[in-house]
């Protein structure tokens, strides 16, 4: 499978991200693509492959991870 994003990528939240309302708690953050995710049952891809370490989430998880799909991100161009 083609990845648009290396791992390592610089990432902010996309105007298609940004209207699912479940991202919210990632806007206006800069994160890192970590790794592309595999569905641990069967190794397919998953529905979203890509792991981001969002820098200043707190509260979700422990490691500040979010699992997004390759629409919801976007590179950051600043």
């Amino acid at each position: 499978m083609d990845f648009r994003y290396e791992i390592g990528a610089l990432v902010e939240l996309s105007a298609a991200g940004r209207r699912n309302q479940h991202n919210d708690k990632v806007y206006g953050m800069m994160g890192m693509v970590l790794e592309y995710v595999k569905h641990p049952m069967n190794g397919n891809w998953d529905k979203y492959p890509y792991s981001i370490q969002w820098f200043g989430l707190q509260g979700w998880n422990k490691n500040a991870t979010f699992p997004m799909k390759e629409y919801e991100i976007k590179r950051v161009r600043r």
